[in-house]
């Protein structure tokens, strides 16, 4: 949340959003990504040869394979079957989300990864924007924000009500994983990056390890 408040790179890219076409009103939440699997998940070891499915996103897509997945890519509205089929293993997706599609009822296995912070900003179309009177918009940025903590909050205490949810139904939950190996595995995605995305990747990465240093 620092991070994600604080950062001058992410406040410089909210910056550019009206000239793509939208506009940043505030940064809501989705929570930490999670697993969910057919079989034990503990560590890179346990991920080799198996199929994940995830969504089409680069840097997701170079972690999973790290870790040693491969990456499906598929609508979430397949997965449960997909799942259920054995066409893939397991998925990867906020508590909420494993919880809402019943993903544990087919890969009960739910491994605490969060291996992925997904926010969930709120955004509105700069045409509708600058059609609101001055009045309006600042009504709406207020209340976007105000619920901001409100939110984060709200999801971030329910994880742990929707697992105790979920192992009362056969789930196994998985709350200490090797996230140390988990890790060391995705270490050469940073490079990449690097090479890729070259003074943002550099700024973000900066930016996130002064942050952690702070909280130590």
């Amino acid at each position: 949340w620092k991070f994600y408040d604080e950062s001058a790179w992410l406040k410089e890219q909210f910056a550019k959003a009206p000239t793509k076409g939208f506009r940043f009103l505030a940064p809501w939440e989705g929570g930490f990504r999670n697993m969910t699997t057919r079989e034990p998940l503990n560590g890179p070891d346990d991920a080799k040869g198996k199929k994940l499915r995830s969504f089409a996103n680069e840097m997701m897509r170079w972690s999973l394979e790290a870790m040693g997945f491969g990456v499906q890519i598929m609508p979430l509205p397949e997965v449960y079957m997909a799942i259920q089929q054995g066409v893939v293993a397991g998925q990867e997706n906020p508590i909420d989300m494993i919880n809402g599609q019943k993903f544990y009822e087919v890969a009960p296995h739910v491994t605490i990864t969060n291996h992925v912070y997904s926010p969930t900003p709120v955004v509105i179309s700069e045409r509708t924007w600058q059609r609101l009177p001055e009045a309006d918009r600042a009504l709406i940025l207020r209340a976007a924000q105000e619920v901001t903590p409100f939110m984060r909050k709200l999801i971030k205490d329910n994880d742990e009500t929707l697992l105790a949810e979920m192992e009362t139904k056969n789930a196994k939950v998985n709350r200490k994983p090797d996230i140390a190996a988990f890790r060391r595995s995705v270490e050469p995605v940073y490079e990449k990056a690097r090479e890729k995305y070259g003074a943002d990747a550099k700024a973000v990465l900066e930016e996130a390890a002064a942050i952690r240093a702070q909280a130590k």
